[in-house]
């Protein structure tokens, strides 16, 4: 008895426990969403979201206690091919009846199961065996180029059901494979091409966004060629004053002006110096990649995306386009059940928002407007705490895994559980475009219920085994 005792101690109680805290306060949030006296039954109403969940709550313990009994070394094994069976079932679930505009679902009677949940985790064990064979070396182009292929071929897939907010997902990986040394240069041009890409998206007029764009790259260009701080500072109080001229006529005239004279001095710049000439045709040579860009995405958002995903794009960077009652309704409504439950909430079960169906996907995707408006900001910020408790948790055991191999799987869960948190609770207060990304644990859904189960059993039990695991 001693010896069992000792043994489930191993154990992490403090992340078990954390994680069916979570699931109880998903489920009484997915009742809340849904009930009304007059049409209420009982608790395993499977007419009723609250019922199913319940079913699904249990099957995601099941799976994890059976995860339990399967030897560590065996999921490192298998890891390979869970992740070739997931592909399949990817590639697979492109020809089944679309729902909602996208192939994403198998149907199995009355529930659906969506490859795509499950994918993470299979991606996550893929990953983590890859970074760990013996002969894996990331400072190697081809061994970069094998990590971004594993990660980028379920992106593709999921890409074609459509659906954009799993693969957004997927970023989540390129934080491990920075964690395991992947070239922080890749991250800084990523982070550029996105701002310049949102940044592109927010102007009507293209052309000024360049000739912006020219000012500030001339203002580096200044700073690298002239030791004297006081050529920064002259250019940044011109930039001022141009700040000021926004709404004159004369604006993008001056800052047209201004900025050829910047390249003037910068070529004059380069006349002192040998070797100077080099890096004002490399500055201009960005800027011509960046005029490119900048139209491409443009195109891209106006020409080959659907009016729904344009209308998304727009509420997020341009909502006064956006007709109030059309895709901006959505998020609105969603603002306002927040921020009505004030300090301390209207109750449980006393959510008016709620009750009348004001926000959609109330159950899933908008599930945290339910705690915003039935328990206030306090009952926000405990949910938000407990998260962060448990990715803390998890970062703790990433930091004390004896094997690589647990060591990035663990990273790997943190990302994923942060980059769902990050957008799903961004979304519902307009932080970031409304993608369907659920609420790990809170929001309603099998598939994501017992695909994060399995996500976490795997690592308490690779935590488990710590002692004994292989290096």
């Amino acid at each position: 008895m001693n010896d069992l005792r000792k043994e489930f101690s191993n154990y992490d109680w403090l992340g078990i426990g954390l994680t069916l805290v979570l699931m109880a306060i998903g489920w009484l949030m997915i009742f809340a969403s849904e009930y009304h006296a007059e049409s209420y039954t009982h608790l395993l109403d499977l007419d009723k979201n609250y019922g199913k969940q319940l079913i699904w709550i249990t099957a995601a313990i099941v799976l994890a206690v059976g995860v339990q009994i399967v030897d560590s070394k065996f999921i490192h094994t298998m890891s390979p091919l869970a992740f070739a069976a997931v592909l399949f079932l990817l590639f697979a679930v492109l020809f089944t009846p679309p729902v909602n505009g996208a192939s994403s679902w198998f149907g199995i009677g009355s529930f659906r199961l969506q490859p795509s949940e499950f994918s993470k985790t299979a991606t996550n064990l893929a990953l983590a065996a890859l970074l760990t064979r013996p002969q894996f070396r990331m400072q190697e182009f081809k061994y970069q180029l094998q990590a971004v292929g594993l990660i980028l071929s379920p992106v593709i897939l999921i890409a074609l059901q459509p659906d954009a907010g799993s693969c957004l997902v997927y970023v989540a990986f390129f934080l491990v494979i920075f964690r395991a040394g992947f070239p922080p240069f890749i991250y800084i041009l990523g982070l550029s091409m996105a701002s310049l890409g949102i940044a592109s998206l927010m102007v009507d007029d293209v052309s000024g966004l360049i000739l912006s764009l020219i000012f500030l790259a001339n203002l580096v260009a200044l700073r690298l060629w002239q030791k004297d701080e006081r050529w920064l500072l002259a250019a940044v109080a011109l930039g001022a004053v141009l700040y000021f001229l926004y709404q004159a006529a004369y604006f993008w005239p001056l800052l047209l002006l201004f900025s050829a004279s910047l390249i003037s001095l910068s070529a004059l710049a380069g006349l002192k110096k040998r070797g100077q000439w080099q890096a004002v045709g490399f500055n201009l040579g960005v800027l011509a990649l960046s005029m490119g860009y900048s139209a491409t995405v443009n195109y891209a958002i106006y020409k080959l995306l659907r009016p729904h995903q344009q209308e998304r794009i727009l509420v997020w960077l341009r909502p006064e386009k956006c007709d109030p009652l059309g895709a901006l309704y959505n998020v609105e409504q969603s603002k306002f059940a927040i921020g009505s439950g004030g300090l301390w909430g209207k109750g449980f079960l006393e959510g008016e928002r709620t009750k009348l169906d004001y926000v959609p996907e109330q159950s899933t995707d908008f599930i945290f407007c339910t705690m915003g408006e039935e328990w206030g900001f306090m009952g926000s910020f405990l949910l938000i705490s407990l998260f962060t408790a448990l990715l803390l948790r998890i970062l703790y055991l990433a930091e004390r895994q004896r094997s690589d191999f647990a060591k990035y799987y663990a990273y790997g869960v943190a990302f994923i559980l942060f980059m769902h948190l990050f957008v799903n609770i961004g979304m519902t207060v307009g932080l970031v475009p409304v993608i369907g990304i659920p609420l790990p644990f809170i929001s309603y859904g099998g598939s994501s219920l017992m695909s994060f189960g399995i996500l976490l059993a795997i690592l308490f039990k690779l935590d488990f085994e710590r002692k004994s695991i292989f290096r």
